[in-house]
């Protein structure tokens, strides 16, 4: 949704002239620059930690030099328009401006001197990490012009903000100290709202229409994200998955942990691309693939032999996914503890529709009663089964493609009677040969796991070390049947 200037927290009685403001005026036409603006962030951006009174905006700080003397009006992104005196080459200093920003959105402040004929639009530099929102309602009031389907406006407000606070309400469903108002041309009355304490003369605002601006007021700062339509479709219909594994930081444990997640996105970028360059119609989609439950040689104290990495160590790789519209699976090596627990404590994750889940069987001993690494260990189809379902849940709760569960397996005991496993709706099931060794080993392993029932979307995992040799892009490509996810570690 596209944000509008804001105009100013207005009462009732005011917001027709609003509607009048934000629509008058036009921004002049570029010419020749004849002023310098220079913007940055003064501080980290709120929005990070959502808790009752942090600020959701970006300070700013802002230099404005013009080559002569002259009027120059400035704007962050949602914020007001303001007028400042330049009297020339010695910059002036505006530092009581604030950015209110979603990930995503352009971060520029807008400056112009009708007198000059000068505009521009210049990037803010220093920010860090923003809000994930489709729009922050700033405390005042924002105009967003709607760019969704119609929908009510109830049903846009009704529910969680995806890793953001679920605001409190009202017993109507309206959201306590926010409001929505619509300029009705020709109607009457002119204005109608929605929200809380909207008189009812007034209270007409039942759908958010495309195409239209709505002014929403506003008691505090508010990231929100608005419902997407549901979807069944597989992110597999027509792509391949490239994914590099591994732990945070710790390279023996795979590719992933050889740097950032910024720097591991651009490496697997360039190995996406080779195979894109093979597969025809089909796309390539990046993905991390992520180990946050690593198997222990020494005994917990919960038990499980299980290392968890911490909420803070996934987080970076939930936004840089989102952001370079990659896939994430977070992997679990289960040690003695139950799969579906392990899963759960994933779940605010797993709602997001690009992150999917991994179960790696081998470090599963507590039925031999051995520490994980002394034996190879497996799981049963009664567990898989309930991970599944609870996968399909969520993924039905939140509308969005079917989750895809892959389970690593080399050796026939690390999947107990898979004849056992369902075929859930909403979930594809995914066996990874997951073997190093030798090509010939390692398809007739691709074959046995990866291509027989159930496994419904095969994947292959390629070692970088341990591979005698390593395939290429162009040897995977030409597999009889080639794999729908492709991993190295």
């Amino acid at each position: 949704m596209r944000r509008l200037p804001p105009t100013r927290a207005l009462p009732l009685l005011a917001l027709l002239g609003a509607f009048v403001f934000a629509f008058a005026g036009a921004t002049p036409a570029a010419a020749a620059d004849s002023c310098q603006v220079a913007a940055s962030a003064v501080a980290g951006p709120g929005g990070v930690d959502l808790v009752a009174g942090s600020p959701l905006s970006t300070p700013l700080s802002i230099q404005v030099s013009c080559d002569r003397p002259a009027r120059v009006k400035v704007r962050a992104p949602g914020g007001v328009l303001s007028e400042h005196r330049v009297a020339g080459p010695a910059p002036v200093l505006i530092g009581d401006k604030r950015a209110y920003l979603c990930h995503g959105q352009p971060a520029r402040v807008l400056a112009f001197a009708p007198e000059l004929n000068w505009s521009a639009a210049v990037p803010i530099s220093g920010l860090g990490a923003l809000p994930q929102c489709d729009v922050l309602l700033r405390q005042g009031s924002t105009w967003v012009r709607w760019t969704g389907p119609r929908t009510p406006i109830g049903d846009a407000f009704a529910g969680q903000a995806l890793g953001w606070l679920n605001w409190e309400r009202n017993g109507g469903g309206t959201v306590p100290g926010l409001t929505a108002w619509s300029l009705v041309p020709g109607g009457s009355p002119l204005i109608l709202g929605w929200g809380d304490n909207v008189p009812r003369v007034l209270s007409g605002l039942s759908h958010l229409v495309p195409g239209r601006s709505y002014l929403f007021v506003s008691d505090r700062d508010r990231a929100w994200t608005f419902p997407r339509p549901p979807t069944r479709r597989s992110v597999l219909e027509d792509a391949q998955v490239v994914s590099f594994y591994g732990h945070p930081n710790v390279p023996v444990m795979g590719v992933l942990g050889h740097g950032s997640p910024a720097e591991v996105a651009d490496e697997i970028a360039v190995w996406a691309a080779r195979y894109d360059a093979l597969n025809g119609p089909l796309a390539v989609i990046p993905a991390y693939h992520l180990i946050t439950g690593v198997a222990q040689a020494n005994p917990t104290a919960d038990g499980t032999w299980l290392y968890r990495l911490p909420r803070s160590g996934i987080a970076p790789y939930v936004e840089a996914a989102r952001e370079r519209g990659m896939l994430l699976f977070l992997d679990v090596q289960i040690g003695w503890s139950d799969p579906l627990r392990e899963v759960q404590l994933l779940e605010e994750f797993l709602r997001e529709p690009f992150v999917h889940m991994a179960l790696d069987p081998e470090f599963a001993t507590e039925p031999s009663g051995l520490r994980p690494g002394l034996t190879i260990g497996g799981i049963n189809a009664a567990q898989i089964n309930a991970v599944q379902h609870y996968l399909a849940d969520l993924a039905r709760e939140e509308g969005i493609p079917p989750k895809i569960l892959m389970v690593h397996q080399f050796a026939a005991r690390m999947i107990v009677d898979r004849a056992d496993i369902q075929s859930v709706d909403d979930v594809e099931l995914s066996i990874d040969m997951d073997g190093f060794g030798g090509i010939g080993i390692k398809l007739r392993h691709y074959d046995w796991y990866a291509l027989t029932a159930p496994s419904e979307r095969p994947a292959f995992k390629i070692f970088f070390d341990q591979d005698t040799p390593v395939m290429t892009p162009e040897q995977v490509q030409a597999m009889h049947r080639r794999p729908d996810l492709i991993m190295y570690q």
